[in-house]
């Protein structure tokens, strides 16, 4: 059995889905999780902004967010980028986070490849989950979590293994390597249950 990634966040728990009202249904911390997001994803925009705005339009572009931010009290006169990425923050026709959540649980797959693409990466940077299979191993049950990274020039990912009900984990080596990511889960979900089951053998104790 598989779903798409859009059910997964960032440690391979499902994604609660919106109620009927409009507002998140999951754990406070997860909640939190999804707005971190949200609020990267904001800055990614400020930044590819700043990045294709011709060098001769920016000191007209700080004149205006200086008076902006001034108006606001929210001026830094000591860090005129901070100033400057504020207001842009503010003129960009961003949506709102819940338009934004159900576009990222649609499209999970796409927010990670681009997300990770705009800013510059970290030297390290924790593995995200994608997609997730479940299995049978000794009559018990299982759930293995494809999980990705981007390393040097190409997608990279490992299995997790958790047993249903518990919180510890064994997770493989790295055992993918693909130039394309849909590429890479492509492979996860063509694994058979036997192929699975190796693969967490290998992990346990």
């Amino acid at each position: 059995m598989t779903v798409g990634p859009e059910l997964l966040d960032t440690v391979g728990t499902p994604v609660d889905r919106l109620d009927h009202g409009g507002s998140s249904t999951g754990s406070p911390a997860h909640s939190a999780a999804l707005k971190g997001r949200y609020e990267e994803y904001c800055r990614q925009q400020v930044f590819l902004l700043l990045k294709i705005i011709p060098r001769e339009a920016v000191r007209p572009l700080y004149r205006r967010a200086r008076t902006w931010a001034t108006e606001r009290g929210v001026h830094e006169s000591e860090d005129p980028m901070s100033t400057l990425r504020l207001f842009c923050r503010e003129i960009l026709p961003l949506p709102p986070f819940d338009a934004w959540l159900l576009d990222y649980e649609t499209h999970r797959l796409a927010h990670v490849s681009a997300g990770l693409g705009v800013l510059p990466l970290p030297e390290s940077m924790e593995p995200v989950a994608v997609e997730f299979r479940r299995l049978e191993h000794e009559a018990e049950a299982w759930r293995g979590t494809l999980e990705v990274y981007r390393g040097g020039d190409a997608w990279r990912g490992l299995i997790r293994f958790q047993r249903d009900g518990e919180d510890g984990h064994f997770r493989t080596g790295e055992i993918f390597r693909e130039d394309n990511l849909q590429d890479l889960r492509d492979r996860f979900i063509s694994f058979t249950a036997p192929n699975l089951r190796s693969f967490l053998r290998s992990t346990l104790p």
